[in-house]
């Protein structure tokens, strides 16, 4: 996809990363462009959903600001997906006449975002804030480092067996992002390699609803949310 063509006569479109759902991992640089944009844009299922990345920071939102929800449906459906990212594009462009724009994230836009999609249509000037991912967050409510010395780390979605196994064979910390959309081939890989004795996983992260699941099985890992982390060991403990 090319960049589009940039324009001085719109405002800054910020994509914001507001961390997993927690307000307290919300950084002070986050907060300052919130709190100075005149809107601030954030991703909803459906219309009139709610946003998890807008609640995380409610607080810090004037009377006056502007919110401007883009509906970004969660489908595979490509041609859908591409409507809704022209869709959100066009609004955001049409809001940056008016000056910056805030464009929330939850965890960081640029990892596994919608937002780089949306950046990469943008007409005028982009700059990110980072955030918090969802895996360092999840490896401090564990307890454990993520990795340490020359352990591979891996990060991959439910939906990709193969980079799933290529992390399982070479023995990867290994990191499961999206695990609702693990298949059941998924589930027989990490049978075969004996990884639920090594695996674990964090639910709702930052929320009310927090759940550490520090033994994880295939049961429970079968009926594991969307916003939840599942996080396997490799088979050398990483302290060693």
């Amino acid at each position: 996809m090319q960049l589009a063509a940039r324009s001085s006569q719109l405002g800054t479109l910020f994509g914001v990363g507001v961390g997993p759902g927690d307000p307290g991992l919300v950084t002070v640089r986050a907060v300052a462009v919130i709190r100075a944009a005149p809107v601030v844009a954030f991703p909803v299922h459906r219309k009139g959903g709610a946003s998890r990345a807008l609640d995380t920071v409610r607080q810090h939102l004037n009377e006056e600001t502007k919110k401007l929800p883009l509906l970004l449906p969660m489908t595979r459906d490509r041609n859908r997906l591409e409507q809704a990212h022209s869709e959100a594009a066009r609004l955001l462009a049409e809001a940056g006449r008016g000056g910056d724009i805030a464009c929330l994230s939850l965890g960081d836009p640029l990892f596994y975002s919608t937002f780089g999609y949306l950046a990469c249509r943008y007409p005028g000037p982009v700059e990110i804030i980072c955030g918090v991912p969802a895996m360092s967050a999840a490896a401090a409510a564990i307890g454990l480092p993520l990795a340490s010395g020359d352990t591979p780390t891996a990060v991959v979605t439910g939906a990709d067996v193969e980079g799933l196994a290529a992390a399982l064979g070479m023995n990867a910390s290994l990191v499961i992002l999206k695990p609702r959309a693990l298949p059941p081939a998924a589930f027989d890989l990490l049978d075969r390699f004996g990884a639920w004795g090594r695996a674990s996983a964090a639910i709702e992260l930052g929320g009310a609803s927090q759940k550490i699941i520090r033994e994880l099985d295939r049961a429970a890992a079968e009926t594991l949310p969307y916003f939840a982390v599942v996080w396997i060991q490799p088979k050398k403990r990483m302290l060693d």
